[in-house]
């Protein structure tokens, strides 16, 4: 079945390489908590009984599941478009579906694989219980899709390696990094705080914490319905320009 071999093709692709897809991340978050957790260590996080080093743990995890969901897809595209041999997807039978499903899938997938291990090697750093698992799958898996529906609209339009760097460098990583998962929105100026409140990323940050600690700067509900939809609409878009054929069918 040409959806499933295709979910294949692209998990083995980034677990062949581990250790810069898996070992990477983990890495990266290490040395974040050891250097802010630790540094950091007397900042009020703003609630009561958590500290810094506890409170930076969820945003860590969420920042490397929403990094990778939104590399997997992109780079795959971009590569295939590279080499060329994006036409032999093309000519395979599969549906236009079923192409941008599988890549999605397969995206979701190594971002919550990362997500995973890095949470599995940091969180000997804080000290709380899982308050909400759902809420820790939900937004896990709604902020995945998301940022591997970007990565797939990132994907279809950039025809350079500079310009998908430029998409994540002056769009992804400002949105990520402002999104609360070095400190808490609510210490923000007014102004500043209604502007923060205009990326999205902050509410699956905000309820991926929410599932740990217990705590929401926001609405929970409002934050799970907000996700839902900006996830539609971005796959939505992505969908669409994978079955208009953009920048690689024609």
């Amino acid at each position: 079945m040409p959806f499933i071999a295709l979910i294949k093709k692209e998990i083995y692709r980034f677990s062949s390489i581990w250790v810069q897809t898996i070992l990477g991340p983990l890495a990266t978050a290490l040395l974040y908590q050891l250097i802010f957790g630790h540094q950091l260590s007397s900042v009020s996080t703003g609630i009561a009984h958590i500290n810094y080093a506890t409170y930076l743990i969820p945003g860590l995890v969420i920042m490397q599941v929403l990094l990778n969901s939104f590399g997997n897809s992109s780079s795959s595209l971009i590569q295939s478009k590279y080499t060329g041999n994006i036409i032999f997807i093309l000519m395979a039978p599969i549906s236009n579906w079923s192409m941008y499903a599988a890549y999605l899938i397969s995206s979701i997938i190594r971002g919550v694989a990362v997500g995973t291990a890095v949470y599995l090697g940091i969180v000997w750093f804080g000290s709380f219980e899982l308050q909400h698992f759902w809420a820790v799958l939900y937004f896990a898996f709604m902020g995945a899709a998301i940022t591997g529906g970007l990565g797939m609209i990132a994907g279809i339009l950039c025809e350079k390696f500079d310009q998908l760097a430029g998409f994540q460098s002056f769009v992804m990583v400002p949105l990520i990094y402002l999104s609360g998962i070095f400190f808490n929105i609510q210490h923000f100026d007014p102004l500043w705080k209604s502007i923060a409140m205009l990326d999205p990323f902050l509410y699956i940050v905000d309820g991926f914490r929410y599932g740990f600690i217990g705590a929401a700067n926001f609405n929970i509900i409002y934050g799970s319905l907000f996700v839902l939809v900006f996830a539609a609409v971005v796959n939505g878009i992505g969908f669409g320009l994978l079955k208009r054929g953009v920048k690689f069918k024609h």
